[in-house]
């Protein structure tokens, strides 16, 4: 889509996912730990490792997705980077099932997020 200038405009979709992915880039520099919990153990390399190397992927998908010249094919590289955090999700959902500190509410978030994987992964899709 192009305004009046002829320049691609950032609206819908991919406003929404370049915000997504570059929040959620920059949380992971800023609160490592939370993240590094949801890596799994048997994964080669640091826990750490992943945190930070996964952040920095959402920060380039979020910043490919806000450039007119490469949003029209980041919708595969963003759903598949979407389909391999998956197993990260549900680790955190499964332990915060057996965290008694958890609060009833913050176990079906948990749940909830790791549902809402699929649609995000089409929604993701849908990016041009």
């Amino acid at each position: 889509m192009s305004d009046a200038s002829g320049s691609s405009s950032l609206r819908g979709l991919p406003a929404f996912w370049a915000t997504i992915f570059g929040g959620a880039g920059v949380l992971h520099f800023a609160l490592p730990k939370f993240f590094d919990t949801m890596v799994p153990e048997d994964l080669p390399g640091g826990q750490r490792a992943w945190t930070l190397g996964s952040g920095v992927v959402e920060l380039g998908l979020s910043a490919a997705i806000l450039h007119p010249t490469t949003r029209p094919k980041m919708g595969k590289p963003a759903a598949l980077f979407l389909l391999g955090v998956l197993p990260g999700n549900v680790k955190m959902a499964l332990d915060w099932q057996e965290n008694e500190k958890m609060s009833p509410i913050l176990k079906a978030g948990a749940w909830g997020r790791v549902l809402m994987q699929l649609p995000m992964i089409a929604s993701v899709n849908k990016i041009r």
